[in-house]
């Protein structure tokens, strides 16, 4: 495991054809000084890094493998075990085909590199039904098999072009098969943009929330035998933030503790809302009930308990191409199904133009931090620092990105800063990061329009951690619902598996709930299942991953 931040960053110059920009700094001050080389128009990478300091997190894009292409983006990338090995697989999510030519698929090779395999997986159009407007990339074991499924969500021209969604069943060994029709998924044409995995009626079984753009949203009921039946009125989600609004985000998390899956949503030049779910199998809007100050324009949402109250709070980015500054909202959660703004009291009024959002505890002190990315304050790259906001445990939060490696502040029209996702991809126990440039439309022809994704290794420290997989018997297979805490000397710590990884900007991923326990040397873990079974650990080993099968330790 590493035991140091004091290891120099990765810094190549490349490429004659490329440009270097220094900053001249006092021998003092030199760790300001930064080197940006700017990608040529034959798609070489851009690598932004630190001289002369040591940085928690390092750039190992071509140590790893990754493919060094711009394309435009859509939707956080999302990491999920899709051969079964025990290490996270990824895929990053890219907008539409006619000039992405479609998503990047990654195998991981045991922790150190990664092997593309977009042209063996499976993951291709379905003609003529399938439109080239893709968006959301979802992961889901919907069939219980073991193995992760994927559901992309398909866009259509304007709502009149006859298209299908499509659904992936996955093998477990990395490739997957086009069970589109024979699942029931309908063709139409609602413009899709994101799916979401999700129990909704606790019957054990994955069902799927679609939200649509301009058209209704469909729920589809899991049927238990490899194909789904929609519900009417998607169950009082039929037309949540549709229309011209634009809303286009969701994210589902257990809000008030009741048991059963609520939903969020934002997007774009929409107002966030928020939908409970009654656990009668319907939903009903709760916005202003829940003391939400719905403001446009919002963009990512970020569910994650950072005061380890057992309580799910709410972050809100707040974002627009060719607008700006905005201010984001933390919505602290008050136990009685309220919200209270706290926003400024813990210091993450973000700004100037945010994206995604994605919680994770990096330095494994036991509190939930947030990378929150920027594309710059008109999201035109000028004002593009990332925020990495360090939890101080006392309700308050540091931005760290500079000192970290993580700000990638340069002002460059080609480096905007979009969507993100954590992941321990090494199994070292310490959450790594994935960023992805570029902004626009399928069509838009602009210089920011594309970008790359870049990975980010941590370089840890001396705290501990544990990994808990959540296996259900009576629940769904991966456990999504369930709410996890785990309690050691270091306090306690309170996640809940809505397999979003930290947070949601059109994507939800599958990986392990990853907890840091600081100097801790072992700790209780506690899950309450959506069936209502309870499961307790006692004295689990610090570095530990541990798999809970629903039922066996209760």
């Amino acid at each position: 495991m590493p035991t140091s931040r004091n290891q120099p960053s990765d810094f190549t110059l490349r490429n004659a054809r490329l440009f270097a920009f220094f900053i001249k700094a006092p021998r003092w001050n030199l760790w300001r000084a930064s080197f940006c080389i700017t990608a040529t128009a034959a798609g070489f990478v851009t690598v932004l890094s630190s001289a002369a300091v040591a940085q928690q997190f390092q750039d190992v894009t071509r140590e790893v493998g990754l493919v060094l292409k711009a394309k435009h983006s859509w939707g956080n990338p999302i990491w999920g075990d899709i051969n079964n090995d025990g290490f996270v697989d990824l895929i990053v999510p890219t907008h539409g085909l006619l000039k992405s030519h479609g998503p990047f698929v990654y195998l991981n090779n045991g922790g150190k590199t990664f092997t593309d395999i977009r042209a063996t997986c499976g993951i291709t159009r379905h003609v003529p039904l399938d439109a080239p407007d893709w968006h959301g990339f979802s992961f889901g074991d919907y069939d219980g098999d073991g193995n992760l499924d994927l559901y992309i969500s398909i866009g259509a021209t304007e709502g009149t072009l006859e298209k299908s969604d499509l659904l992936f069943r996955g093998r477990g060994d990395g490739t997957f098969e086009n069970v589109t029709h024979s699942a029931g998924i309908e063709t139409s044409t609602n413009r899709g943009r994101c799916g979401f995995w999700v129990d909704y009626d606790n019957d054990g079984r994955l069902d799927l929330f679609v939200k649509n753009f301009e058209g209704a949203n469909r729920l589809y009921r899991n049927n238990g035998d490899g194909t789904f039946t929609q519900v009417a009125n998607a169950a009082g989600l039929e037309s949540a933030t549709s229309g011209t609004d634009e809303g286009f985000i969701c994210s589902f998390a257990d809000y008030d503790n009741d048991g059963f899956m609520d939903i969020a949503f934002s997007g774009c030049c929409k107002i966030e809302e928020l939908y409970r779910n009654q656990g009668d199998g319907t939903f009903v809007d709760v916005t202003t009930a829940a003391g939400l100050n719905p403001r446009k324009p919002c963009q990512g949402l970020a569910w994650g308990d950072y005061n380890n109250d057992g309580l799910l709070d709410l972050y809100v980015t707040r974002g627009n191409q060719g607008g700006g500054p905005f201010q984001n909202t933390l919505y602290r959660n008050n136990g009685d199904g309220t919200f209270t703004d706290l926003t400024a009291e813990a210091g993450v009024v973000g700004g100037p133009n945010n994206w995604a959002a994605v919680w994770g505890d990096y330095d494994n002190d036991g509190f939930l931090d947030l990378f929150v990315t920027n594309p710059g304050i008109d999201a035109e790259g000028v004002g593009n620092a990332n925020l990495l906001y360090h939890n101080n445990g006392d309700g308050t939060f540091t931005d760290r990105a500079t000192e970290d490696g993580l700000a990638l502040q340069d002002d460059n029209p080609l480096h905007l800063h979009k969507v993100a996702a954590w992941a321990d991809y090494n199994n070292d126990g310490f959450l790594d990061i994935i960023v992805k440039d570029g902004l626009g439309s399928e069509r838009d022809g602009d210089v920011g329009a594309n970008g790359f994704h870049r990975l980010f290794k941590n370089l840890g420290n001396s705290n501990h951690f544990i990994k808990v997989n959540p296996a259900g018997v009576q629940s769904n297979k991966r456990g999504i619902g369930a709410r996890v805490t785990v309690t050691s000397t270091a306090g306690m710590s309170f996640r809940q598996n809505n397999g979003g990884g930290g947070g949601e900007w059109c994507s939800q991923g599958s990986e392990p709930l990853h907890f840091g326990i600081g100097t801790a040397t072992e700790a209780t873990i506690q899950v309450k299942w959506p069936s209502g079974i309870v499961d307790t650990l006692s004295s689990v080993a610090a570095n530990s991953t541990v798999t809970v099968v629903e039922g066996t330790a209760h």
